[in-house]
């Protein structure tokens, strides 16, 4: 089991390797049900802290159309 100084270490050789490629600017999109907690979120935080600006996209549901079958008449 990681624990979060494994986690930040992860964190800051990703970024440092990131950087060594002229990386500075990444994007992460969660997968379904992910959180950005816990493990991750140190890791996260470990890049940014090392120099990398990391954006986070989260996708938005679509919100079903409803269709209404009643209508008001004057």
């Amino acid at each position: 089991m990681m624990h979060a100084l494994d986690c930040a270490a992860v964190g800051t050789v990703l970024a440092q390797r990131s950087l060594e490629d002229d990386i500075h600017d990444v994007m992460y999109t969660p997968r379904k049900g992910d959180k950005v907690e816990g493990k991750l979120q140190v890791v996260l935080q470990a890049i940014i802290d090392t120099g990398v600006v990391v954006k986070v996209k989260l996708k938005q549901r679509k919100l079903k159309k409803k269709t209404s079958h009643i209508t008001f008449e004057n």
